[in-house]
């Protein structure tokens, strides 16, 4: 399948999934989202896959959301992108094989919510982590569900109210990242793991992880539609983005 904004690759057992749109700090649209999810049901169809990489090309991971104009957009069309968020994210935590993180650039907003939801990750050294929303008038209504379960609540709150930013190591200190490298190693230890992992029993993974799921995935699911159905208020209360 010839895919526009990302690119799919299967290496050996590992399925090896890049956001491609550099120019774009690799903000998630409606259509980047829906080929992740295809490329991550390719992978989840594949035998011969038994771990997933995700990684961005350029500067960035991942930079958050591309709603658009949401001032003139309607509620069923912001409703429509939020969807769509939600749908990658728990097609992430559904697979039924582990999704590695490799974060070579930094990873914002909806990217901070999309490393959380990879059960394994690899972070640059000078990869940076944030919800920073609230600097441009907006807030982290969806991106706050991963934060929240990463952090503590006091921790939480004081990135989404001030929209700063978190170095690799305080993120992997706090739990979001595993494993912090030079940024030229990333790729290469993120495959190094998926490669130690595909040596283990398939179905023994995929039981942990779809436990561990269990123990909180209808909260998740709630929780996520609750910060769409809040950001539709905010984006149309006419104070949005001031």
């Amino acid at each position: 399948m010839d895919y526009k904004n990302i690119r799919y690759a299967q290496q050996g057992n590992v399925g090896l999934l890049t956001i491609n749109r550099p120019a774009q700090t690799n903000k998630l649209n409606i259509q980047t989202m829906n080929e992740m999810v295809l490329a991550l049901k390719k992978a989840e169809d594949n035998g011969d896959c038994r771990v997933v990489v995700l990684t961005g090309e350029g500067e960035y991971f991942c930079n958050g959301g591309e709603l658009g104009d949401f001032r003139h957009q309607s509620s069923m069309e912001i409703r429509k992108f939020g969807e769509s968020f939600i749908d990658l994210h728990l097609t992430i935590t559904g697979l039924s094989k582990p999704v590695i993180a490799a974060v070579q650039g930094h990873a914002l907003g909806g990217g901070f919510h999309l490393v959380e939801a990879c059960d394994l990750a690899v972070a640059s050294e000078e990869a940076e982590f944030g919800v920073p929303e609230i600097t441009s008038g907006l807030a982290p209504m969806m991106a706050l569900t991963g934060v929240s379960r990463t952090l503590g609540r006091k921790e939480a709150m004081e990135l989404a109210f001030f929209g700063q930013t978190i170095s690799a190591r305080k993120a992997q200190e706090i739990g979001l990242v595993n494993w912090v490298c030079p940024r030229g190693e990333v790729l290469a230890r993120a495959n190094g793991i998926a490669q130690s992992l595909a040596g283990f029993n398939a179905t023994a993974l995929n039981l942990c992880k779809k436990l561990y799921q269990r123990i909180g995935a209808a909260q998740y699911r709630r929780e996520m539609e609750q910060g769409l159905d809040m950001l539709i208020t905010l984006l149309k209360s006419g104070e949005a983005g001031q």
